[in-house]
């Protein structure tokens, strides 16, 4: 029962994207792609799970090789992107967690979105999962 306990205390929980809390600017590197998708643009939007794991750093994460933000858990961000292939790397290491990095690519269409769901589950592993 106490196994079950602790496992749970230490999962994540995924964020709503109207419950996310905005990445402040310090930790927004590519202001010029941040914010939501208008005219012939396509929308991105990251959110991070809330929960004790992993609580104590920050995760980045690049748009083709280019460091875009730093989320924190229980935040979101939108990003407007150009038609085209993308490849985004999320990368952790900063703080108390130890360096992990997965990647996902992605094709967009004007007007078109996506979401991806950021967890660091118990087992320790980082996922960039997407959800839309």
């Amino acid at each position: 029962m106490l196994a079950v306990v602790l496992m749970t205390g230490c999962s994540t929980s995924p964020v709503l994207e109207g419950d996310a809390k905005p990445i402040p600017s310090d930790r927004i590197y590519a202001a010029d792609i941040v914010g939501p998708a208008g005219g012939g643009l396509a929308e991105v939007v990251f959110l991070r799970d809330s929960g004790y794991l992993g609580s104590g750093c920050s995760h980045d994460l690049y748009v083709n090789n280019r460091k875009a933000f730093a989320i924190r858990q229980g935040e979101g961000v939108k990003l407007s992107l150009e038609p085209g292939s993308y490849f985004f790397r999320l990368e952790t290491g900063g703080g108390l967690c130890p360096n992990i990095a997965t990647s996902q690519d992605l094709e967009l269409k004007a007007g078109s979105s996506a979401a991806y769901r950021i967890l660091l589950p118990s087992d320790g592993s980082l996922r960039l999962t997407r959800i839309r």
